[in-house]
């Protein structure tokens, strides 16, 4: 696909970024409790989403923007006949140091989204997309095309994602406070340079420059509309699975919840669900 000279260097800073953060995120207490699971044939995924998806036994299952491929590996638990795609060789690298050793099947592909078409060469009953995936994606539209023709006839999509109305919001210098620092309407690619990591908020990286794209709910449930998929059901959730703000509060090993009155009111997740027409 064609792609301006800024979105090109978009994708080379965000791929070095997301390069240099996987030994970090693979050491973290986080993913070592996802690892931890998996060794013990546990899936690390949240319940709900087991739940919502579905019995997997014997449907394949492609899990785009995949990291280290621990989701992607738990569906391969679970009966699937999965794949995970991400664009970090590093993250792939790992994916396929553990799926050997938990002696799994699970097939790993390094591209870009964009170009999943052409690298996984076949459709699948459930294309997966969990949380942080599509911020890192600059065309809305392109991604839910390319979900459709992934998709087989009567294939499902399942995405859980963090709230595009929750990146509107930052903290402010104290972390006392939340407020409006992004467009939510009309966003530009935003362009940071921070460190730390969800995984691990006192880590120190070198490359530091990153450009994230807030895709509004609108603008998401049209694209997949748009691209030739039935919505069958969006759900909005106080669920958070990581410290997005620094007044958040721990509420359960994988759980983070706003303080006081703020407590469950504010969307954190949203779950969309479409599927294609027979």
């Amino acid at each position: 696909m064609n792609w301006n000279p800024s979105q090109l260097e978009a994708f080379e800073l965000n791929r070095l970024s997301w390069d240099e953060r996987v030994d970090t995120h693979w050491k973290s207490a986080m993913y070592q409790k996802h690892i931890a699971d998996l060794r013990a044939g546990r899936p690390c995924l949240r319940e709900r989403i087991v739940a919502d998806v579905g019995d997997v036994a014997g449907l394949s299952l492609a899990h785009l923007q995949c990291h280290m491929g621990m989701e992607t590996l738990s569906w391969s638990l679970l009966g699937a006949d999965a794949v995970g795609l991400d664009f970090s060789q590093p993250a792939i690298a790992r994916a396929e140091q553990l799926r050997d050793e938990l002696k799994l099947d699970t097939r790993f592909v390094c591209c870009n989204v964009y170009d999943a078409v052409e690298a996984l060469k076949q459709a699948y009953d459930i294309i997966f997309i969990s949380v942080g995936a599509i911020c890192w994606l600059p065309d809305i539209d392109r991604c839910a095309r390319v979900v459709r023709a992934l998709l087989k006839p009567g294939g499902r999509l399942y995405m859980n994602e963090v709230h595009p109305f929750l990146e509107a919001f930052d903290d402010d210098a104290d972390g006392r406070n939340i407020a409006v620092c992004y467009p939510y309407l009309d966003a530009p690619g935003l362009q940071f340079d921070r460190q730390g990591s969800y995984a691990d908020t006192s880590a120190t990286f070198r490359h530091t420059r990153t450009v994230d794209y807030l895709h509004s709910l609108g603008s998401i449930v049209t694209a997949v509309a748009r691209a030739g998929m039935v919505i069958d059901r969006l759900a909005e959730s106080a669920e958070c699975v990581w410290p997005r703000f620094k007044m958040m509060e721990q509420t359960g090993p994988d759980d983070w919840a706003m303080p006081g009155p703020a407590l469950g009111r504010l969307p954190h997740t949203y779950t969309l669900t479409a599927h294609v027409p027979v």
